[in-house]
């Protein structure tokens, strides 16, 4: 067969008038048409005579040979089980992300009775860490000597909990004297 044959037998296929030099290709056609269109009405008439009675039947069956599983009486369970999943997986994903930063300040030392810092935004440090020890109650002020941002502040003693807590978030050892000097750096930019 040609390509045009081809293009006439599709043509009275589709049920379009078919025109071409042979009139066999598109009796034959025809006659495709005719079977598959009588299957199509067969088939739409088995479906509009359904038994509802039996159709209920068979998916019980299913259902009792293990072939479709019951129907959960509580969505609401399952939804709340995947969205408790999403949070907990999402908290996890945070937290290994924040760990994976790099720290925002480092500990350089103790120089002279003064605790080196360095950050990468030495300013927000000090204001930082001037903020979290008047909250613990300590008397806290900021400087700027030379060039450097620094803290004082007069620690009483006995350390309460609160302010000891602020000096170990910060990775700052206690002053023996009470006497808190911190001195902040600007961090190497990378």
């Amino acid at each position: 067969m040609s390509e045009e044959d081809d293009l006439h037998w599709l043509n009275a296929l589709a049920g379009r008038p078919a025109s071409g030099p042979t009139e066999a290709v598109g009796q034959e056609a025809r006659t495709l048409r005719g079977l598959i269109s009588a299957q199509i009405e067969e088939d739409i008439v088995a479906v509009s005579t359904m038994d509802f009675a039996r159709e209920s039947a068979l998916i019980a069956r299913a259902k009792a040979e293990g072939l479709l599983p019951p129907r959960s009486h509580r969505p609401w369970f399952q939804a709340a089980a995947g969205l408790a999943a999403a949070a907990v997986l999402a908290s996890v994903l945070i937290g290994l992300y924040r760990t994976s930063l790099p720290p925002s300040e480092t500990f350089r030392g103790v120089q002279d009775g003064t605790v080196r810092l360095a950050s990468k935004n030495p300013s927000a440090l000090k204001q930082q860490i001037i903020r979290e020890l008047r909250a613990a109650g300590v008397p806290a002020v900021g400087y700027e000597r030379l060039g450097r941002l620094g803290v004082d502040a007069e620690l009483k003693k006995p350390i309460s909990a609160s302010a000891r807590e602020v000096l170990e978030r910060h990775h700052i050892p206690v002053p023996q004297d009470g006497a808190l000097v911190i001195e902040i750096d600007a961090a190497d930019q990378p």
